[in-house]
């Protein structure tokens, strides 16, 4: 038999706009059909009422996944990638001054022994790299000998460094988090998609001569012609 109504479902591969445009077209027809349609039956205004429900729980779960993607990046990937961004520029200016007090409390030598002669090749490098390459700074700087301010200049860029190292692995705690929810979002779409796809050959088998009527309970995800 053929089980197809001659449109476009929205599938597995939607995005969660356009899936949620599916299941919100689906349920208001459905909604139409029960309050509306005076040539139905009983049994099949329940019917549609039963197909409602379940399609309303896949749009409540594809929304709620979304929007759990949509938190997820705003409120905290981005916020441990601005914190990179900052942190970067905390380091950089640390680095900067750390250079110059040594050099003021000892010798030009001493400085760049301890940051190198061009500072760029520190806080130009890669941000990834910049907190190690500031730690090694700290580890020779620790071997020098003692000066005016030389502990408080340790413990000022190990903290600039370590809350960079931190600020990256928070970022990447992030990234995996947000990989479980759009996994959750991917998973939310399968199945409503294939809920629609029951939906519509269900109301075939129940109205196979009727496929103008089945057409209206569906999106067409693959046209681009909008009537009014």
């Amino acid at each position: 038999m053929d089980v197809s109504v001659g449109r476009m479902l929205a599938n597995r591969d939607s995005t969660a706009p356009t899936m949620l445009r599916a299941l919100a077209l689906s349920i208001n027809a459905l909604d139409a059909a029960i309050n509306l349609d005076m040539d139905r039956t009983a049994d099949d205004k329940a019917f549609f009422q039963a197909e409602k429900t379940i399609l309303e729980k896949n749009f409540d779960d594809v929304a709620n996944a979304e929007r759990e993607v949509l938190l997820h990046e705003l409120r905290q990937r981005q916020k441990h990638q601005a914190r990179i961004v900052v942190g970067d520029a905390v380091v950089d200016r640390g680095v900067r001054a750390g250079k110059k007090r040594v050099t003021l409390e000892t010798n030009l030598e001493t400085a760049d022994r301890i940051f190198g002669e061009d500072i760029s090749e520190i806080v130009d490098a890669e941000r990834h790299v910049e907190p190690q390459l500031v730690l090694q700074c700290i580890d020779r700087l620790t071997k020098t000998a003692d000066f005016n301010g030389k502990a408080a200049l340790i413990a000022d860029l190990t903290t600039r460094a370590t809350n960079q190292e931190k600020n990256f692995a928070d970022r990447e705690s992030a990234e995996r988090t947000e990989v479980d929810l759009d996994s959750t979002l991917a998973d939310a779409i399968a199945v409503a998609a294939d809920a629609l796809y029951s939906l519509e050959k269900r109301l075939l088998e129940r109205f196979p001569r009727d496929k103008v009527y089945v057409r209206a309970f569906f999106l067409d995800v693959g046209s681009k012609r909008k009537k009014g």
